[in-house]
């Protein structure tokens, strides 16, 4: 049965595409990716989604205490698209203790750690960073970051679940909105550069040596990416044509500690449960963000469960070859890259993909393709079998 929507009063996204909604927007109109070759040293090269250094500014005043790269990230994001004014208003309307925060994220800003060890020798000593742990090392400090510089006071966490940690963020807050615990809640999803998640991967052998790209017979891995991504969610509409949150589907299928279900049951799972709590069933659904992630693995195992649900009726494209995978931040990427192209009536292609893999069998949009989209979907798929399904509406 359908419940309530959540409804998105502000959105803005700072990733390799560009700082804030209109060149991020720009760039996918004109499919032009974000990825830029990365030499690892000895270790060869990839290609990672890097921010604009020039838009990233020290963190000056009181909150000089989180200055780091990460939170640089986060501090840029904010300042675009009028997010911080909609939180102004927000505040004047249910008061600062009735606005909860949830961010998403992976690492936070580990990169403080990692430089810590990089400039020295003695991997013997304590690297705790030169700025105490709590506001330069731990998962909780970006969060923290973002509730003094946007100054709530409401509930709040920091949910990292691999890559559906963004994502997770979202269904978090309709939850709190439903119970009545808020009135209004920021979600967000950060990751910066990080050496950890680059040899992490590397080591894996999944991290590819070209730009990926989704679902091409020749795909071989991912790119990673940076990025942060804000949103605004509501209890009551703030306009009669709101983009809204109308259901989400969370599933932990843990069949590995790193590959998904084989036939794609967790996240098949987390669809269902999605178009359920919209109220909605798979022939209403009219773009299908992908979690496609570029591996041989990840993208079978997704287009067989979406295929199994969908058809090839729906047009399925993964937006990961234009950002990279940008990890703990990945499920707000798309969802907002998903509600730009409702916005826009946008089926934005997938990038790099030159020939589909002829095994599998999902409606792939390798071009862009003016559509309209009132009910759009997101897949994200995080280590340990973590799925998240957002979708997302247009009320008029």
């Amino acid at each position: 049965m359908a419940i309530s929507p959540a409804y998105v009063t502000a959105f803005t996204l700072t990733s390799a595409l560009g700082v804030g909604n209109t060149a991020t927007f720009n760039s996918m109109k004109s499919r032009t990716g974000g990825l830029r070759k990365y030499s690892m040293g000895d270790l060869g090269c990839t290609w990672f989604g890097f921010i604009d250094p020039e838009a990233l500014h020290p963190i000056e005043g009181e909150l000089s205490v989180y200055d780091n790269e990460c939170n640089r990230m986060v501090q840029a994001a904010m300042e675009q698209d009028g997010f911080r004014n909609a939180v102004e208003v927000a505040k004047r309307k249910y008061g600062k203790s009735r606005i909860a925060c949830f961010l998403g994220t992976i690492t936070s800003s580990i990169c403080v750690i990692e430089k810590a060890y990089q400039n020295s020798n003695d991997v013997s000593l304590d690297r705790t960073p030169a700025h105490d742990y709590t506001h330069n090392g731990s998962l909780d400090a970006g969060m923290q970051y973002v509730r003094r510089n946007l100054d709530i006071t409401g509930p709040y966490a920091t949910i990292g679940t691999a890559c559906s940690s963004s994502a997770k963020v979202f269904a978090t807050a309709y939850r709190y909105l439903q119970m009545g615990l808020c009135d209004a809640a920021v979600v967000a999803g950060v990751e910066a550069f990080s050496e950890t998640l680059i040899n992490g991967f590397r080591a894996l052998g999944v991290l590819s040596t070209q730009p990926c790209k989704p679902w091409d017979e020749t795909r071989d891995g991912i790119s990673i990416g940076a990025a942060a991504g804000f949103a605004l969610l509501e209890r009551d509409p703030a306009q009669a044509d709101s983009l809204s949150l109308l259901g989400y589907g969370e599933t932990t299928d843990g069949h590995d500690m790193t590959a998904p279900h084989p036939e794609g049951k967790g996240i098949e799972a987390a669809m269902l449960l999605a178009l359920e709590r919209a109220g909605l069933n798979a022939k209403n659904i009219d773009y299908i963000n992908a979690h496609g992630s570029g591996t041989p693995m990840n993208d079978a195992v997704e287009d067989a469960a979406v295929y199994r649900i969908f058809g090839d009726r729906v047009a399925v494209s993964s937006t990961k070859g234009s950002t990279g995978h940008t990890q703990g931040a990945a499920g707000i990427t798309e969802a907002i890259i998903l509600m730009l192209g409702m916005q826009n009536e946008l089926v934005p292609g997938i990038l790099n993909t030159r020939q589909v893999d002829t095994t599998l069998k999902c409606n792939i949009a390798l071009d862009n393709k003016s559509h309209p989209i009132r009910y759009g979907l997101t897949n994200s798929m995080g280590f340990g079998g973590n799925n998240a399904t957002l979708i997302f509406g247009r009320t008029a």
